[in-house]
């Protein structure tokens, strides 16, 4: 299994934004990618706390929910192989 990263996560987003007309700017393309982090931010803190308070198992729910989404995002853009 792949882990991705956010800065996979953010291609990936990038890509599909580029792909459906969003963000064609250098600016909007900025501010995309501060929102971007700023959510990605937002749900780490999120679990972490719900880790800090002994919620593991709503957690490991929540990473499981999420993680069949990052799949299904991952099949509409697969990987370019390297050689």
């Amino acid at each position: 299994m792949t882990a991705l990263s956010l800065r996979r996560l953010w291609t990936i987003y990038k890509r599909t934004a580029i792909a459906q007309g969003i963000g064609i700017g250098k600016r909007d393309l900025a501010l995309s990618q501060v929102a971007f982090y700023a959510g990605a931010r937002g749900v780490l803190r999120v679990l972490d706390h719900m880790i800090a308070k002994g919620e593991d198992e709503a957690v490991q729910q929540t990473i499981k929910r999420f993680a069949r989404q990052i799949r299904a995002i991952q099949r509409l853009h697969p990987r370019a192989q390297r050689h």
